[in-house]
C-alpha cells in the first residue's frame, strides 16, 4: 500500500515537533521507550503517540468500562476522551479522544501531563 493511501501514526514531541510514520511503533512502558523503525525514542522526549482509525474500522462501544477524562499537557493542549487503563503511577496510558473521529487512540506520556480531570468513572 502506498504511504499516501495509509493513515500515518503521529508522534508529538515535547519540544513541539511532530513526525509521521506509516509503521505503528512498539510502546514499551517498562523501559519508557517507543521503538520505531529500529530507533528508540525515550518517553522524556515525547508528549503522545496518535494512532489513526482504520478506514473500515467498526465502532466499538465499550464506554461502560472507561473513565471520561480531560488531559492537560504541559504545552497547554487539552484532550478529552475515554481512558481505559489510566494509573497515576504508570509512565503512560491510552486515551480514545471524544472530539476527533479520525483518531482511534492516543498513547499519552504521563510526564507530559500537567493535570487530569476525571469526569466519569
Amino acid at each position: 500500500m502506498e504511504e499516501s493511501a495509509q493513515a500515518a501514526v503521529v508522534l508529538r514531541y515535547r519540544n513541539g515537533t511532530t513526525t509521521r510514520d506509516i509503521d505503528p511503533p512498539a510502546i514499551d512502558v517498562a523501559r519508557q521507550t517507543v521503538l520505531l523503525r529500529g530507533s528508540e525514542i525515550s518517553f522524556d522526549e515525547l508528549k503522545a503517540v496518535f494512532f489513526p482509525k482504520a478506514p473500515a474500522a467498526a465502532p466499538v462501544d465499550d464506554s461502560a468500562r472507561a473513565s471520561i477524562v480531560s488531559v492537560e499537557f504541559d504545552d497547554g493542549e487539552i484532550i478529552r476522551g475515554r481512558a481505559y487503563d489510566y494509573n497515576p503511577v504508570s509512565a503512560g496510558f491510552f486515551l480514545s479522544p471524544l472530539e476527533d473521529p479520525r483518531i482511534e487512540k492516543i498513547f499519552v506520556v504521563s510526564a507530559a501531563v500537567v493535570s487530569i480531570e476525571v469526569e466519569k468513572l
